[in-house]
């Protein structure tokens, strides 16, 4: 999964654990299917404004095979469009009461490598495209991802710090 994949799924996670419906990426047809409010976390409007450069961290020893393994990590900053869309029964208050949650979790609930570094909402208004009530947000990020190479050149995958890898 890619590094921005891997922000998306774990603020999508969060905003769920705060018990919001949340979804990474979407269409009409999926946000009409819910009856609560459910916040998008979609890489439509996602910026990345620094890629760092790949540091050095220690060494570790591999679980699996006893043998060190280098550690190595990255810093990445970006920017997240949140949309947080509320159908028309539960009006414009569904959407603020869902933000509510949205900016709990984005405080609270994030894994260790990902660091809120600011969250704006905007106004909510009436999306005529999906039928619903809107309230968006920019919510900007430090990520940090580690890595292990069994050689110098031989990476793994990064990772964001403080999630377990998923197999896809």
């Amino acid at each position: 999964m890619t590094a921005v994949g891997q922000v998306k799924r774990a603020v999508a996670a969060a905003i769920k654990a705060a018990g919001c419906a949340a979804i990474e990426s979407y269409s009409e047809e999926q946000l009409k299917r819910y009856a609560t409010a459910v916040a998008a976390v979609g890489t439509k409007e996602t910026v990345i404004e620094e890629s760092g450069a790949i540091e050095y961290l220690g060494e570790k020893v591999d679980e699996m095979t006893q043998e060190m393994v280098a550690v190595y990590g990255r810093k990445m900053l970006l920017t997240l469009l949140i949309e947080v869309y509320a159908p028309r029964t539960l009006g414009a208050a569904g959407c603020e009461k869902a933000a509510e949650a949205v900016t709990q979790a984005l405080m609270t609930a994030l894994p260790e490598g990902l660091k809120l570094g600011s969250l704006q909402w905007g106004k909510t208004g009436w999306d005529k495209t999906t039928g619903m009530f809107r309230l968006d947000a920019s919510a900007k990020y430090a990520a940090y991802f580690v890595a292990e190479a069994a050689e110098e050149t031989v990476f793994t995958d990064f990772v964001l710090k403080g999630t377990v890898k998923e197999r896809e």
